[in-house]
């Protein structure tokens, strides 16, 4: 289910500024874009795990309803429409998403 591009631009930038915070500010350009594709779908793996765990905790109905959607292979736009209306302050649960996988990936609690 990708409910982000992995061209966003914000998103590109958290990876960047993540990976130079681990690696230093002086690594390799071609290193940082290869750290940076390959971190890239694991970010999207990671919020959409976190979407999918918040709406079953709150409905195991909605959850089927997202499967259901995703299987009929509704738009990005609907499947976006229906997680944001299930999760109330979607910016801020990808603000905490965020900041978990930069210390997951940094090694910080």
């Amino acid at each position: 289910m990708q409910l982000f591009s992995a061209a966003d631009s914000s998103l590109k930038t958290f990876l960047t500024d993540l990976v130079k915070e681990k690696h230093g500010a002086s690594i390799a350009t071609d290193t940082l874009e290869e750290f940076c594709n390959d971190l890239s779908p694991r970010l999207e793996q990671w919020i959409t795990t976190k979407m999918l765990t918040e709406i079953a905790k709150n409905s195991e109905t909605d959850l089927q309803t997202l499967q259901k959607m995703t299987e009929e292979d509704k738009s990005k736009e609907e499947v976006s429409a229906f997680i944001q209306s299930k999760i109330p302050d979607m910016s801020a649960f990808l603000a905490q998403s965020l900041l978990a996988f930069r210390q997951a990936y940094l090694g910080t609690t």
